[in-house]
């Protein structure tokens, strides 16, 4: 089979031919005009080079406009009433820009570009950043639409600095508000300028109510948020926190005994009806769990043995302390309560209350600076909302109720300043997220879709936000989670199985540049392959020994063919500001770039 091949980078030959036959249309016509040789030969020369010049120009123009597609940068803003537009025009779609597909066609021109000495030909500013004929090698862009039932598989996020990723998430939090999806974003560094352009879009919808604001580095601002508040049990509140602890090992007993303890404060504060939240357990750990022990005695009695006050005087007639009382107490349970009325959830609270003090304290000596940290200054009201405070009136949100109302939530972690706070907020605020999701899926409260956006997700990347990964497409849960390097997952999580785990749960692809190797690596070895072609010359000469007088020679070239990647590494790294590569879910392979989003 017989395969065309035309070499990319070469000179606009047909542009010099149109000039050819332009000159020579002028010559006719000024021999006809200025001489008085007979006119027929004139004319029949006008009349064929300007024929020739009509066949030329076509192809002069279009070689013309490819060389120049791979010298321009190209940046477009683009208005939310635009915006809107496109999204009205396919409303199950997500827009993402400018581009086209990349092909084998578009690939063997970059191997061209890539293989061949294109300076004469590629003039490069020094003040662009990237390379434009990247995305020049496309001739014809248009709009590119994702179905949304796409991003239900959720979607990776790869960029370095000041590559685009702000500008994608701008783009693409404010299609989900516009159309009225709730929307929450975890940014640990707290970019005000995507937080501002999630404000205008809600008051572009007219609906100035719906953007909520959490930020611990503007407290006065902010609104409280109970990350404790949503769970289908008790035990789960346990593992959120835990989860948050520094950790060597996934057998770590000194975590293991922490989740434990906060377990049973947990069942005791439910004892007594009242809701566990960061502060009451790191008041009860801290201060330790008599009076804890009282009021969850006394209120199971209350609710289990009638008149239990008077069979229990002789218990307590002497307790002049409150550990005596919770002594006295715990005897009594046990001769007169235990039997028929037993309770695990209290039994286990009454263990850790009598083991011994000193060897507690050790035990839990990883889980009080967690717990302090996310309780101390102003962070105790952010996090540990107190709904009977006269004095404070900021809102009070959680994860469930920005859900239900359609709300879009920014929250920034302020991790600049303080990155194991940021990272623990981030975390546990995720943990909270998937309870939320485990609720939708087990009870099926709503087919909205909820989108999630997490920027700089290594650093708050947890166990349950790898389960709200794995199984949140089920409660209808649209993740969105962006890096600088993917080593940064394994870093954050110290496996690379663990690292692993969470890449394989991204099903799209959106990578602007990127300059970190290995990501290159793993990002190329996830596309498909394709086949280049490429002109092999061979020249030979030869002489006979018999004589010397006597030479032969030959000259050949030959179509060969070879295997490499869809799209080359050395591309990631040389991606303009704004422009990406995405894989979606089915394969498809874009090439495109972004707008920049304007608010006015």
């Amino acid at each position: 089979m017989a395969y065309e091949y035309e070499s990319y980078l070469r000179p606009n030959y047909e542009a010099l031919a149109l000039g050819g036959w332009i000159a020579g249309a002028g010559l006719a016509a000024s021999g006809y005009f200025l001489s008085s040789l007979p006119a027929a030969p004139f004319m029949w020369m006008g009349v064929t080079s300007g024929l020739m010049a009509m066949m030329r120009g076509p192809e002069a123009y279009r070689r013309w406009k490819r060389n120049r597609a791979l010298t321009k940068q190209m940046i477009s803003s683009l208005s939310l009433k635009e915006l809107k537009a496109k999204i009205d025009k396919h409303p199950d779609k997500f827009w993402m820009g400018w581009g086209f597909d990349w092909e084998q066609p578009q690939a063997q021109i970059a191997h061209d570009i890539l293989n061949n000495d294109s300076s004469e030909y590629l003039k490069t500013d020094e003040e662009q950043v990237g390379k434009p004929w990247i995305h020049g090698v496309g001739e014809k862009e248009t709009d590119l639409y994702v179905p949304l039932a796409h991003l239900n598989a959720h979607t990776l996020i790869a960029g370095t600095t000041r590559a685009g990723k702000t500008r994608l998430y701008d783009l693409a939090i404010t299609q989900a508000i516009l159309r009225g999806e709730p929307v929450i974003v975890i940014d640990p560094k707290g970019d005000h300028e995507l937080r501002e352009n999630m404000k205008a879009a809600c008051e572009f919808l007219g609906q100035p109510e719906k953007f909520t604001y959490f930020h611990p580095g503007f407290p006065e601002e902010s609104v409280r948020i109970d990350p404790l508040h949503n769970f289908n049990r008790a035990t789960e509140l346990a593992t959120r926190i835990a989860a948050i602890m520094p950790s060597e090992s996934g057998s770590d007993p000194f975590k293991a005994f922490s989740q434990m303890a906060l377990n049973n404060i947990i069942q005791g504060l439910l004892i007594t009806s009242r809701r566990p939240n960061i502060v009451l357990l790191r008041r009860h750990l801290e201060g330790g769990p008599d009076k804890l022990m009282v009021e969850a005695l006394t209120a199971y009695f209350d609710d289990k043995v009638p008149n239990w006050s008077t069979d229990a005087r002789q218990y307590i007639a002497k307790a002049n302390t409150t550990e005596k009382r919770a002594k006295g107490l715990v005897n009594f349970y046990r001769d007169h309560v235990q039997e028929d009325h037993a309770n695990p959830d209290l039994e286990g609270l009454i263990n850790m209350w009598e083991h011994d003090r000193a060897h507690f304290g050790k035990m839990i000596a990883s889980l009080l600076p967690v717990l302090n940290m996310l309780t101390s200054g102003t962070l105790g009201p952010l996090l540990s909302p107190d709904v009977n405070d006269p004095d404070d009136h900021r809102p009070i949100t959680d994860m469930s109720r920005v859900i239900n109302n359609n709300q879009v939530l920014y929250i920034g972690l302020d991790s600049l300043s303080d990155s194991m706070v940021g990272s623990a907020i981030g975390s546990i605020l995720l943990a909270d997220l998937t309870a939320v999701a485990g609720d939708r899926y087990n009870y099926g409260v709503s087919d909205v879709p909820v989108n999630v956006f997490v920027d700089e997700a290594a650093e708050v990347i947890n166990d349950p936000c790898i389960a709200l990964l794995n199984k949140g497409g089920g409660a209808k849960f649209r993740l969105a989670i962006a890096t600088q390097t993917l080593s940064d997952f394994e870093a954050r999580t110290g496996s690379k199985p663990k690292a692993l785990q969470i890449l394989g749960n991204l099903n799209n692809l959106i990578v602007l540049r990127v300059i970190d190797g290995d990501t290159q690596t793993y990002i190329t070895d996830n596309l498909p392959k394709t086949r280049y072609r490429y002109l092999m010359k061979t020249h030979a000469t030869s002489s006979s020994s018999s004589d010397p007088l006597e030479h032969s020679g030959n000259h050949g070239e030959r179509l060969m063919e070879e295997e490499a990647d869809l799209f080359p590494a050395q591309l990631l790294g040389m991606l303009p500001n704004g422009q990406f590569i995405a894989k979606v879910s089915g394969g498809r392979i874009i090439k495109g770039r972004l707008p920049l989003l304007t608010m006015d």
